[in-house]
């Protein structure tokens, strides 16, 4: 599942990120991942729902506790 979230800081041009759901990462406890160059974050499906809820505090507390990563890639979450 995916979704899109924009939103306005103060003085600054609007931000619009994508947030996408990978259920792997229900296995853990990291808030996700965020993309910096596509602006994309990849999380669990408790932190999905905090970005499809209508609490934009809890949005933009969530957006600032991503890991910041140069690119995704899930399987290197999962190798022993």
């Amino acid at each position: 599942m995916k979704l899109t979230w924009t939103f306005y800081p103060k003085g600054e041009p609007n931000i619009t990120l994508t947030v996408v759901y990978v259920p792997q990462l229900d296995a853990f406890t990291v808030a996700g991942y965020l993309e910096v160059d596509t602006n994309t974050a990849y999380v669990n499906w408790t932190n999905f729902r905090v970005f499809n809820s209508t609490d934009q505090s809890a949005k933009k507390a969530l957006f600032g506790s991503l890991h910041r990563v140069e690119r995704f890639d899930a399987l290197t979450l999962f190798l022993p």
